[in-house]
């Protein structure tokens, strides 16, 4: 374990990662840290800083931390550049520790703490040696805390055996080992995960101490996951482990003592390393190949046609979540950080310019074979509706779309069907007789999704074509629509339990207002959804990967908002025009 986690520092960035970390580890062993990593003011060469006793004989002391990544050689150590350690050792002996050390710990003896991940490299030993011997005194000392004696204090304080059971090392183990092998690798951080969010009988400080440990564990298997070029099980593991997390920190919402406070800043930090993940992940494997044709579904390295379909989806409804974090990010960040407020109004319009390249690259995208492909549908849809700019791509998006399933319908037979195993979809379908077709084709969730938002933006073709599939081909199939009820709340985040309710027999063979009035007023009734925790304190994006994640049906409550929101705008409009 020792050489995991040894492993894992050593490959960590000074800005973000190890001075991340550190905070939470000196916290886990009793220190008090009064000073973490800033941005945009000057901290004088100090990155953390703690106040307390490493061991029950030792004085109480001031540790002041100077981070660095990786080795430490020469051109970390004095190159001339600001940033080098010696020259932030200057600084913490001439300006930080005659004016920024808290009064009440004047009279304490200071330790200025070199910490980097990985090991001092012999060509630059002898001048570190020499120059910490000339500065030390009686009340100045200095100590090393390079890869080794981090990977100790990280197996001993976070990680220890009395609190990360024997078993959750070995699932670590085998989730790291498996990397090449996403899903495995996930299976078995998947379990990991479920045991350290566990809350049952549990006090909040031990919950605390699970979610820090599990947040370490994500690092780790995502430094592993980068170093091997396969981001995939730390993507799927970060969602998991972001939904577990809020389920168990959920006794900290509205509370201000240190546990709850703690628990909170923990949450955060893996909400911040999905994105983390999720970004560099839809950066650097998908964005680039976007504009280019058939680029995506030629990566895929199909044994048969349902594998590009069912990764191009897939792909599809990453992108999609993706790109609404960042547009909830965006709506967080505060007017005086117009730096922030510019890279995700950005991000926001890379991800909605790269769904439609994605879309018109691969035209499998137009063909959905499962139904419940509805989810990574609306997600995209949903997602570029938030800018008008793009309603008449998604208007032939959807019109494309619906043509294309009644041609598979009357010629094909491979329409989208309720088929979850991978074996009988590929062998679809097994006979063309119309008892089978029923079979397979019994409920839907797709057709309401494209009827919905066809009716709420204006879009005919889609509509009507979906009333046609509807009279021609499925009288039989039940059209449903999704509603979280008032279990979900216990077992959404988990997912350990079915829950939720529907909606049956939508009319989408009616005008569109009659439709939308089905819709409102069943969301107005079923409105248990503004219950659930994530929307109470406004993570709403919480829920759609909780959808995306466990693939369960988008609530129709999103999309009914926009159709809200679009009336008050229309009124508002109106009576602006009216005055003037």
């Amino acid at each position: 374990m020792k050489l995991v986690i040894r492993q894992y520092l050593a490959s960590l960035k000074e800005r973000g990662e190890l001075d991340a970390l550190l905070p939470d580890l000196l916290s886990q062993m009793g220190l008090e840290v009064f000073l973490k990593p800033g941005v945009g003011s000057r901290q004088f060469g100090v990155d953390v800083a703690a106040f307390g006793k490493l061991t029950s004989e030792s004085e109480s002391t001031v540790y002041l931390f100077s981070v660095k990544s990786g080795d430490l050689d020469r051109k970390d150590w004095d190159s001339g550049n600001p940033q080098d350690l010696r020259p932030s050792i200057n600084e913490i002996i001439d300006v930080f520790i005659p004016t920024r050390i808290p009064a009440e710990y004047k009279d304490k003896p200071v330790e200025i703490c070199l910490c980097f991940g990985g090991e001092v490299k012999e060509e630059v030993r002898s001048n570190v040696s020499m120059f910490l011997g000339k500065l030390k005194t009686d009340e100045l000392s200095f100590s090393e805390w390079n890869g080794d004696r981090l990977a100790d204090l990280v197996e001993q304080h976070m990680l220890r055996e009395e609190l990360l059971p024997y078993n959750c090392r070995g699932l670590l183990r085998k989730s790291l080992a498996m990397i090449d092998e996403p899903e495995v690798s996930f299976k078995h951080f998947r379990q990991l995960a479920i045991s350290l969010t566990c809350t049952d009988d549990k006090k909040p400080k031990d919950v605390l101490t699970g979610i820090r440990q599990l947040y370490l564990c994500l690092w780790i298997l995502y430094s592993w996951c980068r170093d091997g070029d396969n981001l995939e099980s730390a993507f799927l593991s970060a969602e998991f482990t972001m939904l577990n997390t809020w389920e168990a920190a959920k006794f900290s919402f509205g509370k201000k003592n240190n546990v709850a406070v703690s628990t909170l800043i923990t949450l955060d930090s893996i909400l911040r390393l999905n994105l983390q993940v999720s970004n560099q992940y839809i950066d650097e494997r998908i964005i680039p190949h976007c504009n280019n044709l058939y680029a995506i579904s030629h990566a895929v390295k199909p044994s048969c046609a349902a594998d590009v379909n069912l990764k191009l989806f897939d792909v599809l409804g990453r992108l999609a979540l993706t790109g609404c974090w960042s547009y909830w990010y965006l709506g967080q960040v505060s007017d005086e950080n117009v730096e922030a407020g510019i890279f995700f109004s950005e991000a926001v319009t890379k991800y909605q310019d790269s769904i439609k390249q994605l879309i018109v690259n691969n035209p499998i995208l137009f063909t959905p074979y499962k139904d419940e492909q509805a989810i990574d549908l609306v997600l995209a849809v949903w997602f570029l509706s938030l800018d008008h700019n793009h309603w008449s791509d998604i208007n032939s998006w959807l019109s494309n779309m619906s043509r294309e399933i009644y041609q598979m319908f009357k010629i094909s037979d491979k329409y989208p069907t309720t088929i979850r195993s991978y074996a009988e979809l590929i062998e679809h379908p097994l006979d063309k007789t119309e008892d089978y077709k029923k079979s397979v084709t019994k409920g839907s969730i797709l057709y309401p999704y494209i009827s919905a938002f066809s009716a709420i933006m204006g879009f005919p073709e889609p509509y009507e074509m979906v009333k046609k599939i509807k009279e021609e081909f499925l009288s039989h199939c039940n059209f449903q629509v999704y509603f979280l009820d008032d279990s979900s709340e216990n077992h959404f985040y988990r997912f350990d339990k079915m829950h939720g309710a529907t909606l049956s027999d939508v009319c989408v063979t009616e005008a569109p207002d009659e439709l939308i009035q089905q819709l409102v007023s069943e969301c107005d009734q079923s409105n248990k959804i503004y219950d659930m925790t994530a929307f109470k304190y406004s993570f709403w994006p919480i829920i759609l990967t909780g959808c995306r994640h466990y693939r369960l049906p988008v609530p129709m409550h999103f999309i009914i908002d926009t159709f809200k929101q679009k009336k008050e705008h229309e009124a508002a409009s109106g009576r602006e025009a009216e005055e003037s």
